[in-house]
């Protein structure tokens, strides 16, 4: 097919009905670029002020699944937050990750290390990879879908034009970030 053509009525109404079909998960994708985009965005300023909360010692504790006690910090996101404990070693950073479950709240260590900003970075960089495979197996659900609500019909461009507005809306949290960190703004 050539994909410079107008898409087919018929590949039109496929991808109003699978955009309807998968709006929940475009939402929450889009949620957590911004999410991703901010924490990026505000890296230095976040890692500073984690730094002042460690001196200070006034969070609150969260104690992870593992039984290790954290002294919360920073909320990164609505299920995320920069922590920090003392260790015979010295200082310990980490994002840790509280779940709220039906069963209770599941709180687990993401990203551990010694200098708040680079817990901060690793995380992020961890996270921008959680949304590639995300964006993956978004696509292949739009793919799938199409496939079985339009069997012997070519819906590889409503699929792919799914894919490239994922991979768009990653790539401008990205872009704008890079930008960002350079001290160019867009």
């Amino acid at each position: 097919m050539n994909y410079y053509e107008r898409p087919t009525l018929l590949q039109e109404r496929a991808y109003t009905e699978a955009r309807q079909q998968f709006v929940e998960h475009l939402n929450q994708f889009k949620a957590n670029c911004d999410a991703l985009h901010s924490i990026e965005a505000n890296l230095s300023v976040t890692a500073n002020d984690v730094s002042k909360a460690a001196r200070h010692a006034s969070g609150r504790i969260i104690q992870t699944d593992d039984g290790t006690q954290w002294q919360h910090d920073v909320d990164l996101t609505r299920i995320t937050s920069v922590c920090h404990r003392h260790t015979p070693a010295g200082l310990e950073f980490a994002v840790v990750e509280c779940l709220p479950l039906k069963s209770g709240e599941m709180k687990d260590v993401l990203t551990p290390g010694k200098d708040a900003t680079e817990v901060l970075q690793q995380f992020a960089r961890d996270q921008r990879q959680v949304l590639k495979v995300w964006k993956d197996d978004l696509t292949a659900q739009v793919r799938e879908h199409l496939a079985e609500k339009y069997p012997h019909q070519d819906m590889s461009i409503v699929a792919e034009s799914f894919e490239i507005k994922l991979t768009r809306e990653m790539s401008r949290r990205e872009t704008l970030a890079q930008n960002q960190s350079r001290g160019i703004h867009v």
